[in-house]
């Protein structure tokens, strides 16, 4: 079962909490898939023409950053060119309103064609990032005049504007709940000294794929530094920012994050036009697949993720099911994909490490959860 964070979310901002997250930490049969990386929402004044020319530039600018997850995607020759014809890309859109700030506002949703905009982000050279997508936990930490606390409050301008860039990328994020267990497990003080043993324990819970620490200040200057540490794969990487302007320190940690992720988890998109000779395959085994539904469930799964083009039942002994995967080229990225699903728990084993036969490929252990 896939959470799709926009049908749940009333809010555009991604932030699980509270009730829903309790929901996904008691059930691991969740993961972050990632909706409407196709569609946006464009404010306009009017439905004039000038201003729907400017709609479907602004919308198709939306969903090349969402699907490339960069936006240095948009100084691309090719994807310049066809901002200028966006009417070629567009599915369908229509007219609604919306409240801004209380107030009334007059938007139009637009609907890119799916097909189209990866043949043009394939021609531009550029990844294509799917809608499997690892979440990220973040703990912020602010520091005001030697008083430190954890802020996680949407009203918080840091916050807002991190869940805001976010949203623009189709970037899960978690936030702590920073309830009685936070409480125990962790404080401002273990978050700012970056003690990573209590840092990964409060993080536990929250079964992200990555951790992000952020801890902010203004010096002497009044201009505000931030510092960033961010784990992924148990691999730290640190950045900083600093700036009279908070809103606009934030666009250099999402560059940096998705450009993290993008390179972890986004397909070359040229593959999709490789001859069939460049398919490569793996073996996926699954223990305890007990019911006819798991089995259906788990191929759906497989057949669902990008980069996989064809999905086949290997073998079946007792509750363990083996599937060939054929993929074209960029195993590691699929095995990365595969990694995030909820359901499927890695087996720690020698037999994982080695072909079961050259033709077969690589072995994959996983069991059914």
């Amino acid at each position: 079962m896939a959470l799709i964070l926009r049908t749940i979310v009333a809010k555009p901002l991604w932030k699980i909490t509270s009730t829903l997250l309790l929901l996904l930490l008691s059930a691991p049969a969740f993961s972050l898939t990632v909706d409407g990386l196709y569609s946006a929402e464009v404010a306009v004044e009017d439905q004039s023409s000038a201003q729907m020319l400017r709609a479907k530039k602004e919308g198709l600018t939306q969903v090349l950053v969402k699907v490339t997850g960069q936006t240095q995607s948009l100084n691309n020759p090719r994807i310049r060119s066809a901002l200028v014809d966006a009417d070629d890309y567009l599915q369908r859109f229509s007219f609604t309103t919306k409240l801004a700030n209380g107030k009334p506002q007059a938007v139009v949703e637009l609907a890119f064609d799916k097909l189209q905009v990866n043949q043009l982000i394939g021609d531009s050279g550029l990844p294509i990032w799917g809608t499997d997508r690892a979440a990220v936990l973040v703990w912020l930490v602010e520091d005001t005049q030697g008083t430190r606390q954890i802020v996680n409050d949407d009203d918080h301008p840091m916050v807002a504007q991190i869940m805001s860039q976010a949203d623009h990328r189709g970037m899960p994020l978690l936030w702590p709940l920073l309830d009685l267990e936070d409480q125990v497990a962790i404080n401002a003080g273990a978050l700012w000294g970056l003690f990573r043993d209590a840092i990964k324990n409060a993080s536990s819970r929250y079964q992200a794929d990555a951790v992000l620490v952020g801890r902010m200040f203004q010096d002497s200057q009044q201009l505000w530094r931030v510092e960033w540490n961010f784990w992924l794969d148990e691999v730290e990487q640190q950045w900083s920012s600093e700036g009279d302007d908070l809103a606009a320190l934030v666009d250099p940690l999402q560059d940096r994050l998705s450009s993290s992720l993008v390179a972890k988890f986004a397909f070359a998109s040229d593959i999709e036009r490789a001859s069939d000779n460049a398919y490569q395959s793996a073996i996926l085994r699954v223990d305890r697949v007990t019911q006819l539904d798991d089995y259906v469930e788990l191929r759906a799964m497989l057949q669902a993720i990008a980069g996989i083009q064809r999905v086949q039942l290997h073998s079946a002994n007792g509750d363990t099911l083996e599937f060939r995967i054929f993929a074209q080229s960029h195993l590691t990225q699929v095995k990365s994909i595969v990694d995030l699903k909820r359901r499927l728990q890695p087996v720690d084993d020698i037999d994982t490490e080695q072909d079961i036969d050259a033709d077969d490929g690589p072995l994959w252990h996983y069991q059914w959860h």
